[in-house]
């Protein structure tokens, strides 16, 4: 066979597989109908075996699909890496990836869309596959090569003014269709959604919008590019790390507002947008916030019930801000509503203005979990789990005050059934991430949460409060109490985190010793001359 670095089966990727049993109807049915829905995601795009986003979206977007797909690992090796190398497949000679990719089968074939860019969720995605293809050395240079071009690119052409600061130049380089902020900006779709040009736009309200979420997309790849130079030891790990720190700091000096502990756009005049959004998670998913950024902004907005923790939580934009509209009920803009120029087919399902996203929900796992924010990681999965427990359906959006949702929109929405997945591998099973393994027990649900990979075998076994940790059905560990544990591919224990709102009794069975200690939310503990030994406490957000 020819090697093609561009196809998954030149990695000789194996088999893996996910069982979940639990006598929690609720928790059943929703991995049961998840996984029968990213089944039906699966389509043949040529060479590919993608993952679509699903529900009306019949394509991947570089948004979207390369986090799914890196999530979807854990049941298809195959889709996962398709879901990245055809991003890098597509890639122009000029370093910018596709926007969207969508396949028209005999008709038209692969059609890669460049007139937006709408995300740029892919390098830490992609260096997470590296590990579970048993590290590949030449996926690790293709993914080097693809993203040292795709900076390039961003640095040559989205700086226009070069205040060394990038820039959105349309509503789909934010992602955040139909929202108030673009629509009051006089922007509406089909007008002003994409933009194709290497020139900035013209007449497009506000826009360029020097944007957070775009920095955020050089540091991840400066990130990512650091850490490959590292294993591949080819003396550019320092120097990318640096290159990568400079965006950081500018994002801080430049549009995070430190009286107001948060990051907002600027607009074409250099005003700040004052708009409160999520585009803040987005930013702590690329990992571009400091610690005590992501800190003072969990703290003072994610979880304030004023803004961000609704009852179902993580609107889009926080519910006491102007700009906060979901419907004519649900509103901050009720005297501007003759100024929204929504998208007909997109008013009830597909509005970045306050409904609460499965996209979101499925950020925020690593936007949290990056900083050490345990508890409130755990804290929303619940919600997210009731919320479709109790409307048994997998929708683009809800309203973060009801739960509602748009009984025409399609239901199998990927980014929500992906991130319900994930989150039962985060409160009742095994996740697997880079070469670490968390195993988590957050109730008195039993279980047995098994996770097959690389032809070993993860077990999490759930009698209550009591957990036992397999590997190969070799007991690595037995727990009493609420806790998140992480382990080496091997089963040594790395370390333990506190993942309650308040202090957990927590007794450890590893080895020949027997480990006790009261844990407090997102305390980390690692394990020293047979006690707990605290690592870090991280800042608890309520």
């Amino acid at each position: 066979m020819k090697f093609d670095v561009y196809l998954p089966e030149t990695y000789g990727v194996l088999d893996t597989d996910v069982s979940f049993k639990t006598k929690n109807k609720d928790l059943k049915w929703i991995f049961d109908r998840a996984e029968e829905i990213c089944n039906g995601n699966i389509r043949k795009f040529s060479d590919y075996k993608v993952l679509i986003e699903g529900a009306k979206y019949n394509g991947v977007w570089l948004e979207t699909q390369p986090m799914g797909g890196e999530m979807y690992a854990k049941r298809d090796l195959e889709v996962a890496l398709s879901n990245i190398l055809i991003f890098l497949r597509y890639q122009r000679m000029d370093g910018r990836m596709a926007g969207m990719i969508t396949d028209d089968g005999d008709y038209a074939g692969i059609s890669a869309h460049y007139d937006w860019l709408q995300g740029v969720f892919l390098p830490h995605s992609a260096l997470k596959l590296y590990y579970l293809i048993n590290k590949n050395e030449e996926y690790l240079k293709l993914l080097y090569t693809s993203l040292e071009k795709f900076d390039e690119y961003l640095w040559k052409y989205r700086d226009s003014d070069n205040d060394g600061c990038l820039e959105a130049w349309s509503i789909w380089d934010t992602g955040d269709d139909n929202c108030t902020i673009h629509m009051l900006d006089g922007l509406k779709m089909p007008d002003h959604g994409g933009y194709g040009k290497s020139t900035p736009p013209q007449n497009y309200g506000s826009m360029p919008y020097e944007s957070p979420q775009m920095m955020g997309y050089s540091y991840a790849m400066r990130d990512v590019l650091a850490k490959i130079s590292k294993i591949l030891n080819n003396g550019k790990e320092e120097y990318w790390l640096k290159k990568a720190e400079s965006v950081q700091q500018k994002v801080q000096s430049y549009l995070w507002d430190d009286e107001k502990k948060a990051c907002f756009m600027r607009n074409n005049r250099d005003e700040f947008i004052y708009a409160l959004t999520q585009e803040n998670i987005k930013c702590m998913y690329s990992g571009i916030f400091t610690q005590q950024m992501a800190d003072d902004f969990i703290s003072q907005h994610l979880m304030n019930e004023n803004e961000f923790w609704t009852p179902y939580p993580l609107p889009s934009i926080a519910v006491n801000d102007p700009y906060f509209h979901v419907n004519q009920e649900y509103s901050n803009c009720k005297e501007k509503l003759s100024k929204l120029n929504y998208t007909p087919h997109d008013i009830d399902d597909n509005s970045w203005s306050g409904p609460i996203h499965g996209l979101t929900y499925q950020r925020s796992i690593d936007a949290l979990i990056n900083y050490g924010h345990h508890t409130e990681n755990v804290m929303i999965g619940k919600r997210l789990l009731e919320l479709i427990s109790k409307t048994k359906v997998f929708k683009q959006q809800y309203n973060p005050y009801t739960g509602e949702y748009c009984k025409e929109a399609d239901d199998g929405f990927g980014p929500t059934t992906l991130a319900a997945l994930e989150f039962i591998s985060l409160m009742y099973g095994v996740n697997i991430s880079y070469d670490t393994v968390f195993w988590t027990n957050i109730d008195n649900t039993e279980f047995e949460y098994v996770q097959k990979l690389n032809n070993k075998s993860y077990k999490l076994s759930s009698k209550g409060q009591k957990v036992c940790g397999y590997i190969d059905d070799r007991l690595i560990f037995t727990a009493m109490g609420k806790i998140r544990i992480k382990t080496d591919l091997e089963g040594k224990i790395l370390s333990l985190f506190g993942i309650c709102e308040n202090a957990e009794h927590i007794t450890l069975q590893y080895g020949d010793c027997t480990y006790e200690s009261d844990i407090k939310p997102n305390e980390e503990y690692a394990m020293e001359n047979k006690k707990f030994r605290l690592i870090k406490a991280i800042s608890f957000g309520k």
